[in-house]
């Protein structure tokens, strides 16, 4: 039997060595490409000038459309938290005529999701408008168009829909095919009452940018260079606040659409209209960025400012409203003011230096309409709404349970029963419908992002997951990893309903060694350190958890070997109970070790040090020979405190029952009961 068990966790460690080590290739790095991959009727390309775009041509030279590559329009990070770079191209309508993937880096699609899925994905992008609302998954409106979200890589698939559709539309309103009204809708919130200069500064209606003469090589840090407060002034209440309500009124009347007033105020050494505003008319020294889109003010732009209109402001050396007329700004994106600084180093030569300032207009002066430019996360709360409120009040009764613990183990009966009716529900919809299966994944991906930079979004994005976690820590802290690994973890779950299955049909049973345990917790030092070094490695590692091929991919979808490695351990748990829970799960590691000092666990009485009852019982036999119980070994059954509260079952209270029904006592019987009681006392 050792023997077994002993090989079984060695095929483990090789297989772990072999998923680790192998694996395709990623793609190439996308340094290059040929815009025919993504215009299909261009035959020969060229760069767009000062833009990082490509053209397409016909045979006769006429611009059939433009390609562009993602990383050079937008900056979306995916599963990985790196790019995926993807070519996109669109023709003179602004419809996407083809996209492909470069390079990417999601190592969940690399551990066992094929590389085709995404490929698939991605060509149903062929023939939509860049400006359509796409939507992964179901819901959205009647205006959107859905795309089915890929098996096992939600967060991959949103990443990739954003990806596409932006960069398109980046394109698209860069060589003038699609308006910036159509592709980011939204209006300024119109206040008659003019704010005051202390009403914008606290709601951040005004961004600043300051540049002191130590940053411009001089002496002092505190002596300023420039500093600039800015803004968009279309909304009446900035507007009349910063400029007057009669110079408001006539520009604002003069605007077209996609034009904007832009509001400067100064003070320093220096001054932001620069020389070439003398020479040329140019303002040189300043100009609005947002993205690829740049507004450069001219003398016929301009219209000079003394000092804002609202009383409580302060003075300032310079100011101006400038209309911009040169790109298409959107309001509801942040947006640089940039600055070009410049000192003389010597009789004519000059040292100049950028600095930039970035700004959000707030909702309480332009607010962004419903669109599908929302957050990943947003949306995949959005269209799950139901089952994600179904979840949480399925967790919410298991925390009922464990808080009205006193009741819920009554009777052994009554706690065997609701706790088989909790796995069949935690396999059936938390694992196979929801495919809410937490993973060591997650801990890795919290450990890289703590070590480097933390994203509430890519957490956000698997919003089953999400709550699971909270749920997870939560009990784990309280009762221990029991709750979680006994009651709700799905393959756990299947894998003990399969184990009781086995008894049913009288399968002998194979006795597992206590040290063997210890297995896991050398699986997951080993999954930490290679996930630090590459976390692509590092999810190839971790696949040996079977969750993938349990609930999330199917399995003629999967290599061989991954198949092999779960039939291997569903036909394992007929003969032992959780084989890979109790030998190799290194989420159960992970979480072991959380609830190591948990707050409430399974209570004791004073004869358990003496009694060998529930020890028998204990499947995952965390019970240790002087009675007490192992934390990072017990699954929370509540057997044993059912059976310990249980007057057919547990010796001292047997022995009481017998007693009393007795009748009269004699000295010694007495003696006995008084001990009896003792044995009973809680510890």
């Amino acid at each position: 039997m050792l023997r077994v068990v002993v090989s079984f966790a060695a095929l483990a460690l090789l297989l772990m060595g072999a998923l680790t080590r192998a694996a395709a290739q990623p793609p190439g790095d996308g340094a290059a490409f040929d815009c025919r991959d993504v215009l299909p009727e261009a035959e020969t390309c060229r760069p767009l000038a000062k833009t990082p775009f490509v053209e397409g041509l016909d045979d006769d030279g006429e611009v059939i459309g433009w390609a562009a590559r993602s990383t050079d329009v937008v900056d979306i990070q995916a599963y990985s938290g790196k790019p995926l770079i993807t070519l996109v191209g669109i023709d003179r309508r602004g419809i996407i005529v083809g996209a492909k993937l470069l390079k990417h880096s999601e190592p969940i699609l690399l551990a066992g999701i094929p590389e085709k899925a995404l490929h698939d994905f991605i060509a149903r992008y062929h023939g939509f408008a860049a400006v359509a609302r796409v939507v992964v998954g179901s819901g959205g409106g009647k205006d959107a168009i859905n795309v089915d979200v890929i098996s096992g890589a939600t967060v991959t698939a949103l990443a990739q829909n954003q990806t596409i559709l932006h960069t398109a539309r980046e394109l698209g309103m860069a060589v003038g095919v699609i308006d910036v009204a159509a592709v980011a809708s939204g209006h300024f919130v119109e206040r008659p009452t003019p704010l005051t200069w202390a009403e914008l500064v606290a709601q951040g209606v005004i961004g600043y940018l300051r540049v002191s003469e130590a940053q411009m090589g001089g002496a002092s840090d505190a002596a300023d260079f420039i500093a600039i407060w800015f803004t968009m002034a279309d909304a009446p209440q900035v507007g009349r606040a910063l400029i007057g309500e009669r110079l408001y009124e006539q520009l604002r009347a003069k605007l077209e659409p996609g034009q904007h007033l832009f509001v400067l105020y100064g003070n320093g050494s220096n001054s932001f209209k620069g020389s070439a505003f003398v020479r040329g008319g140019i303002f040189d020294r300043v100009r609005i960025a947002q993205g690829l889109r740049e507004c450069v003010f001219r003398d016929t732009d301009y219209a000079p400012l003394s000092r804002p209109a609202t009383p409580d402001a302060p003075d300032f050396n310079e100011g101006a409203v400038f209309v911009c007329r040169s790109a298409q700004i959107d309001p509801g994106t942040p947006f640089d003011l940039v600055f070009l600084g410049s000192v003389f180093t010597g009789p004519i030569a000059r040292n100049f230096r950028e600095f930039r300032a970035t700004m959000r207009l707030p909702d309480s002066v332009y607010v962004r309409d419903a669109g599908d430019d929302e957050a990943m996360y947003v949306q995949s709360w959005r269209e799950q709404k139901w089952p994600i409120a179904l979840f949480t009040g399925l967790l919410v009764v298991v925390i009922g349970l464990f808080s009205a613990r006193r009741w819920l183990t009554a009777s052994l009966a009554r706690v065997q029963r609701i706790h088989f009716v909790a796995m069949v529900v935690s396999f059936v919809l938390f694992g196979i419908v929801w495919r809410a299966q937490p993973s060591v994944t997650q801990v890795l991906t919290a450990i890289e992002a703590l070590v480097g930079e933390w994203r509430w979004e890519l957490f956000l994005s698997a919003p089953f997951v999400f709550i699971f976690w909270i749920f997870i820590v939560i009990v784990s802290v309280i009762w221990g990893r029991g709750v979680f690994c006994g009651w709700v973890c799905p393959y756990g779950s299947g894998s003990e309903l399969l184990n009781k299955l086995a008894r049913r049909l009288r399968v002998p049973q194979l006795e597992m060694p206590r040290w063997l345990g210890f297995t896991r917790y050398v699986a997951l030092v080993v999954l930490v350190i290679i996930f630090l070094q590459s976390s692509i490695l590092g999810e190839r590692a971790a696949e040996i958890e079977p969750f993938k091929t349990a609930f999330f991919i199917r399995p003629w979808d999967r290599e061989w070997y991954y198949v092999l490695w779960f039939v291997l351990l569903a036909v394992l748990a007929l003969f032992m109970f959780r084989p890979f829970c109790r030998i190799l799960c290194p989420l159960g590691a992970a979480l072991a070790l959380l609830g190591s000092f948990r707050l409430s666990g399974p209570r004791r009485i004073k004869f358990c040090s003496k009694c060998n009852i529930c020890a028998k019982g204990c499947e995952p036999r965390a019970i240790r020979p002087n009675g007490t119980i192992d934390p990072r070994e017990c699954l929370s059954c509540m057997d044993c405190e059912a059976t310990y509260r249980d007057e057919k079952r547990c010796p001292p209270l047997v022995g009481i029952a017998r007693l009393r029904i007795k009748g009269p006592l004699n000295e010694r019987e007495l003696a006995k009961l008084a001990e009896l009681n003792s044995e009973r006392r809680p510890l």
